[in-house]
């Protein structure tokens, strides 16, 4: 934890140079959340389809939209 008091916040400290292109940090694609999976979860594929106005990809937030509802959900 950095900060004092009641301003503390979780983060990461390098003890070591971290070189160019170097991974500091691995996730398996399948722990991925983008777009592409919450468009294809099942649970709320419906939901999707019954607000266009909303998720419609003729939205200019309509991605962003489903990505936070998934997440939401």
């Amino acid at each position: 934890m950095f900060g004092s008091g009641d301003s503390k916040y979780p983060g990461m400290l390098a003890l070591e140079d971290i070189g160019q292109d170097e991974a500091i940090v691995k996730v398996p694609s399948r722990l991925i959340i983008s777009t592409y999976v919450a468009y294809r979860c099942q649970d709320l594929s419906q939901v999707y389809y019954d607000n266009p106005d909303v998720f419609g990809k003729h939205v200019a937030m309509g991605d962003d939209n489903v990505l936070n509802a998934y997440i939401l959900y």
